[in-house]
């Protein structure tokens, strides 16, 4: 099977018993995460410092999961991280390295054929095959179903079939996939999509063990996983979920016998926990930012995401219907003060939707005076369009470390803007119920929104985000535009990677002239550990949890 020159694939060894993919010399993303910046928290309890590696335990702080199966969950990529390995991944840079796939190939970036390494088995020591991956897909993509990822295949034939206008769907079954033997699988896309590799990261293209189709709610609390660390136990609400290494794991081996997540209720609890060495691993809060290094010295580790901030408007609401209101707005927000303030600098103010990090290179600048601090601008413009009459509210979900930025934003707006002397907070209780604000358009005011990409290309957030078939639109405010959506399928399209990211930028540069979101920050992903563990790596966004070493573990 040849290597396809038009998806632009060059293999080579990542000499980490896989093999790397580089698309066309670039590649982005982010796990991460996803809608509206998903915050993630990750700590660990080192225990039996000088035991043996298999009794070295270490523990992970997080938010309460969802789900388990990777398919329907939307808030648990670290435990998924454990427990599953995918066809591929991204490491710390923006190379596509095969982890369960041997060779992902195409000559016409249609029709894809996916090679599976041999010998990869089930927890239960049950081998990985075609099938389970084939089964998974469906199951995803099976609309009655209502698994969180279904939007993740829809560039599969056939999705549109399990997933009807109305009605019930007459198949449960995509066209587009094949097995063709127990090691490969033959994917037909509904168009050319030379990013398809780079989706293939995504937890809809993760592999399912047969059980969990006889019982999904029983199998999402006690999954048979195919990755480093497998269950040990059931997982209850608000209770740790315990996890434990799989020695017949044919991956990059876990270097510790034993992980625990804990749970935490926000992030200010976890961060102040790790300062006490009860966690060992924690992903920076906001508002710690400027803190971290006194607190934690010279244990901290930062990733330069693939991710952005920005204020959404509710382009249901009359008020924001005109762009100069939305200009004002944005006009009025001193980034850099903010930046140095609140985050000590750690991330970089935004100047569009992707930052320098995404394959074929970033999109800064495409926003230009609009997202620069120009006082006397913004009232000239927000005179323009008639003033504003009555508060403002900033809507964002509460208690998970995004108060102190809202305050800040809503105080400058109201220093700045003549008009504008009653800002509010509204802050939800959380994600949920702030993404349903979203979705039912009850917000009626600027609002949080984030992506972090699942993958380096501008692919993700424009297919994911912006276009009008995405399945994470929740932060767009209702924005659509058919031009974006014709760019970006002519991104999809395109025979290069950097012929690709050519039309995603021109898809974004519609998008910044309508100007739905005011891009805020490129967030940089900081983590700070205690002195129990070391070899903290940072992935695409995650911690490499089989790489993390417990002090004293020989």
């Amino acid at each position: 099977m040849a290597t396809a020159a038009s998806s632009a694939i060059n293999l080579r060894s990542t000499g980490r018993g896989g093999t790397s993919s580089s698309l066309g010399g670039s590649v982005v993303t982010w796990q991460a995460a996803r809608l509206l910046g998903l915050a993630l928290l990750l700590g660990s309890c080192a225990t039996s410092a000088g035991g043996s590696d298999a009794d070295a335990e270490f523990s992970v702080a997080i938010y309460e999961p969802d789900h388990l199966t990777p398919h329907r969950m939307g808030s648990a990529y670290n435990p998924i991280a454990a427990l599953y390995a995918p066809l591929a991944r991204f490491g710390p840079g923006t190379e596509l390295i095969y982890v369960h796939a041997d060779s992902i190939t195409s000559d016409d970036n249609i029709t894809w054929t996916i090679l599976l390494r041999d010998g990869w088995t089930w927890h239960d020591g049950t081998p990985v095959v075609a099938q389970d991956y084939a089964n998974a897909w469906n199951a995803t993509a099976y609309g009655p179903n209502g698994w969180r990822n279904n939007g993740q295949l829809a560039v599969i034939e056939g999705y549109d079939a399990l997933n009807p206008a109305s009605g019930a769907p007459a198949t449960t079954t995509m066209t587009g996939v094949r097995v063709v033997d127990d090691t490969t699988l033959e994917v037909q896309l509904t168009r050319p999509d030379s990013q398809f590799p780079y989706r293939l990261t995504q937890p809809a293209f993760y592999p399912l063990h047969p059980m969990a189709f006889d019982d999904p709610d029983g199998y999402d609390v006690r999954p048979v996983g195919n990755g480093p660390f497998r269950m040990d136990g059931e997982w209850s609400p608000s209770e740790d979920i315990s996890m434990v290494r799989f020695d017949e794991y044919r991956g990059d081996a876990a270097r510790a016998g034993r992980l625990t997540f804990r749970i935490y209720p926000d992030a200010t609890t976890a961060y102040t926990e790790a300062m006490g060495d009860q966690v060992d691993i924690v992903l920076v809060p906001q508002e710690k930012l400027r803190h971290v290094e006194r607190d934690f010295g010279d244990r901290v580790v930062s990733f330069q995401a693939v991710r952005v901030e920005w204020l959404g408007f509710p382009l249901w609401d009359d008020r924001f219907q005109d762009v100069r209101v939305r200009h004002a707005i944005s006009m009025a927000i001193d980034r850099d003060e903010i930046n140095t303030a609140l985050f000590g600098g750690a991330y970089e103010p935004a100047s569009s939707l992707h930052g320098p990090n995404t394959i074929g290179g970033g999109t800064e600048g495409l926003c230009g005076r609009h997202c620069e601090f120009h006082p006397r601008a913004a009232n000239q413009l927000l005179a323009q369009a008639g003033g504003w009459d009555g508060p403002l509210e900033l809507w964002y979900p509460g208690d998970v470390g995004y108060d102190d930025t809202y305050e800040a934003i809503a105080n400058q707006i109201r220093q700045t803007l003549d008009d504008v002397d009653d800002v509010r907070l509204r802050a939800l209780p959380g994600f949920a119920p702030f993404i349903e604000s979203l979705e039912e358009h009850t917000a009626d005011g600027p609002f949080r929104g984030a992506w972090g990409s699942l993958y380096p290309s501008m692919q993700n957030q424009l297919s994911a985000v912006w276009a009008s078939t995405g399945d994470a639109r929740a932060a767009t405010g209702g924005y659509t535009n058919p031009g974006v959506d014709r760019l970006i399928a002519a991104g999809d399209a395109a025979a290069t990677t950097e012929e690709a990211a050519e039309l995603y930028r021109q898809a974004e540069s519609h998008i910044m002239t309508d100007f739905p979101a005011a891009p805020l920050f490129y967030a940089t992903y900081t983590f700070a550990h205690s002195e129990n563990v070391t070899n903290v790596v940072i992935g695409f966004g995650e911690i490499e949890l089989a790489d993390v070493e417990v002090v004293g573990a020989p």
